[in-house]
């Protein structure tokens, strides 16, 4: 369900920056170390992500540029990082890394891996990295038009110590 409340946000991304490129593994990567590093137990903190790049994403129309509230573009990157009030509540942060086509979602995760370490598990399509503090899960998401990976940065709960 939690997947449902982002479809709105995301479905507006695709005309912000007209992406036609698949994101390479390095660009996925490097946004999934901006979410990992926005997210905390505490809190997600989105005014970190301009210190490494990351600025509020335009949508542009013919006459202006609006700001899209929640969704961070960085030049030179075709990946999107995502955090709205639902990721918010949850300590998440995600990251939408587009595909060529369908097929790509599982050469993209294997490039990534490269990148990030091998994921720990797998269930049906999704594969999960876990540490000490966050988890990222990567689920494949959009539609054949317009495909893409979701990867989600969480908080993991820490005990209390009582």
């Amino acid at each position: 369900m939690r997947k449902l409340t982002l479809l709105p946000l995301i479905a507006c991304c695709a005309p912000l920056a007209a992406q036609d490129a698949a994101t390479e593994a390095a660009h996925a990567a490097e946004a999934i170390a901006a979410c990992q590093a926005v997210v905390t137990q505490d809190r997600v903190d989105p005014e970190r992500l301009p210190a490494s790049g990351w600025d509020e994403a335009k949508r542009r129309g013919s006459r202006s540029e609006l700001v899209v509230r929640g969704v961070y573009e960085k030049e030179g990157n075709s990946a999107f990082i995502v955090i709205g009030k639902q990721q918010e509540r949850d300590r998440s942060c995600v990251v939408q890394a587009f595909l060529a086509d369908t097929a790509s979602y599982s050469t993209l995760l294997q490039e990534v891996s490269q990148e990030i370490g091998m994921p720990q598990r797998q269930d049906g399509f999704s594969y999960f990295w876990v540490d000490a503090d966050k988890s990222v899960r990567v689920d494949p998401a959009g539609d054949a038009k317009r495909p893409f990976a979701r990867f989600e940065v969480t908080a993991i709960p820490q005990e209390s110590a009582e």
